[in-house]
């Protein structure tokens, strides 16, 4: 079973050593591997050349224009994408992937458990979902709950929405349930998903939460969520204008006690 794996890239030549170890050091051998690079101006080029990767540097408009050249490119019958930043947890996790779909035919995606590490790839916190009878499309509408690299499908052609910049793996997986595929989450580790202040997650700009906020306006029939949503926006936007980072801190624990007053139902992640 030929397991496509994409990632796309810019200027992480730090991180993708590891990244490209922890795929060409699979057990399951039957690997295709695309970089996807946005014109990296750091040594990305020359550590990829030194792996069996098809490399394809262009300018792109976001990381979602850098994953659909790869899903084109891709031939596997099993699909995902790993950043460059992050890695597969261990040796056997694309056996793994393989062997459940190979045992449930009728099982289009497969969505797991990963650990969050630090900046120098020490493992220190895991994902791991509080309430793992909530990966169902009910829930998915509502907030992000999977963990995008231990995340898997069969060979489609539903792509990622390149105007977005920050929640076009939640799109997608909203897009999956939508258009019929039978996800499967399995509670087994498959990634680990590097922290680091330059990441978009962890930049998390207003622009995503904006983003965000549209999201939740498309999906979630909660107009509280729609709210909050947007509240949570416009003080991010706010926060953007006054010195001290003084909004941020205090929004978020409200919105961790938010979520757990209405046991996740309004919540903005």
């Amino acid at each position: 079973m030929l397991i496509t794996i994409i990632t796309p890239s810019r200027n992480q030549g730090q991180y993708i050593k590891d990244c490209l170890e922890s795929i060409f050091g699979q057990t399951h051998k039957e690997i295709e591997h695309i970089v996807l690079d946005g014109m990296s101006t750091d040594d990305t080029a020359d550590v990829v050349a030194r792996y069996p990767s098809t490399f394809l540097q262009k300018k792109d408009s976001g990381p979602a224009q850098a994953i659909n050249r790869g899903l084109n490119m891709a031939r596997g019958e099993i699909v995902c994408w790993l950043n460059s930043d992050d890695l597969f947890f261990s040796p056997t996790t694309l056996q793994t992937v393989a062997e459940i779909f190979s045992q449930q035919p009728s099982v289009d995606v497969i969505t797991g458990d990963g650990y969050y590490m630090n900046h120098h790839g020490k493992m220190v916190q895991p994902i791991v979902p509080t309430h793992p009878n909530r990966m169902t499309h009910a829930w998915i509408r509502r907030y992000d709950m999977f963990l995008q690299p231990a995340t898997f499908w069969r060979r489609n052609s539903i792509q990622l929405d390149e105007n977005l910049h920050y929640g076009f793996d939640w799109k997608l997986w909203n897009d999956f349930y939508l258009n019929g595929l039978s996800v499967l989450y399995v509670p087994q580790y498959f990634a680990l998903y590097r922290i680091h202040t330059s990441s978009l997650t962890q930049l998390d700009p207003p622009a995503r939460r904006k983003e965000l906020y549209q999201l939740v306006c498309k999906y979630s029939g909660s107009k509280m969520q729609r709210v909050w949503c947007w509240i949570v926006w416009k003080a991010y936007c706010l926060d953007e204008h006054l010195p001290g980072n003084f909004v941020r801190p205090p929004l978020n624990i409200m919105n961790r006690i938010l979520g757990k007053l209405t046991s996740g139902k309004i919540t903005s992640v």
